[in-house]
């Protein structure tokens, strides 16, 4: 078990062993987090959880000596990371990094914040575009790092990047949509129905435009924006819209008045941390890369 995978178990006793608002905060899939602690369990012939009908309990009595150690562990690697990288605080310089709206507000509304606040003395330009358009900028060099979707459809020896989110794109309705009730949506289903969906800026519009096409289907879409709270608003207000957008947006935000209905054979939203692979970056480029990578628990 490495500092990732002991930041991972800590953080599920400090959830109170519960593991689908553990992976949240991790931004990783709950299967993910169940099979590294069964993994681990089977690998050492140890247990560390009380378990009944496959829900963990509590610790053993191996678990709790083994949070101890953990939580001690964590501390003096934190202590020996911070006085390695003390001199950050001297990095002087400008970075331009750039985010699509929604993933800004719901992916890094807790993580830029924290590096900005960590770096006083590195301006931060932050680009706020879709995934397409922030393709083609990472392409012509206008930011330094781009948060783009999997698949980034960008020559894979040509740049790197890393999944930091995976979740789905769900469709959004008012109550009083006559689909409110429908606990799963097939995308026959969406044949002929109004949609409000992202512009072609965004990589999710052209994502839901080839599945609408393979699956052989024609909905009728009404408006198109870069806005997704007018996309919200437009479908809570008009019960004969619908939208399509990612799944953590209602974990996030809790909407009233709006349903969220899953799709059978969803489309993968899979947030990535995209650079450009050079002989050479600046410091300031290599270190915010890696600490975006850190945060998200892609690296220790």
């Amino acid at each position: 078990m490495d500092i990732k995978h002991l930041r991972f178990f800590i953080a599920i006793v400090e959830n109170n062993f519960n593991l689908s608002r553990t992976a949240q905060q991790l931004y990783i899939s709950q299967p993910t987090l169940s099979i590294m602690i069964n993994d681990f369990e089977e690998k050492q012939g140890i247990k560390l959880f009380n378990k009944k009908y496959n829900k963990i309990l509590g610790l053993t009595m191996t678990g709790k000596q083994f949070y101890e150690d953990s939580l001690e562990v964590i501390r003096k690697y934190d202590k020996m990371h911070q006085n390695l990288f003390s001199t950050n605080q001297k990095l002087d310089g400008n970075i331009t990094i750039g985010i699509p709206p929604l993933i800004l507000s719901i992916v890094f509304s807790k993580i830029m914040p924290e590096i900005i606040l960590e770096n006083p003395n590195i301006h931060f330009n932050i680009k706020e575009y879709g995934a397409n358009r922030l393709r083609q900028e990472l392409i012509l060099e206008n930011v330094d790092i781009a948060i783009l979707l999997h698949p980034e459809r960008i020559a894979a020896n040509t740049i790197d990047s890393f999944q930091i989110q995976e979740s789905e794109l769900c469709v959004f309705v008012s109550k009083n949509h006559h689909l409110a009730n429908k606990k799963i949506l097939t995308w026959i289903e969406l044949h002929n129905e109004k949609l409000a969906i992202f512009d072609r800026t965004f990589m999710i519009h052209h994502l839901i435009k080839e599945k609408c096409k393979y699956s052989d289907i024609n909905p009728q879409i009404i408006l198109e924006s870069a806005s997704w709270d007018f996309l919200i608003n437009s479908t809570r207000i008009n019960p004969q819209l619908m939208t399509i957008i990612p799944k953590p947006t209602v974990d996030s935000y809790g909407f009233q008045d709006i349903v969220a209905i899953p799709m059978e054979n969803p489309i993968p939203w899979k947030v990535m941390v995209s650079r450009l692979k050079k002989d050479h970056y600046s410091t300031i480029e290599e270190y915010i890369f890696n600490k975006m990578l850190e945060k998200f628990h892609v690296i220790e």
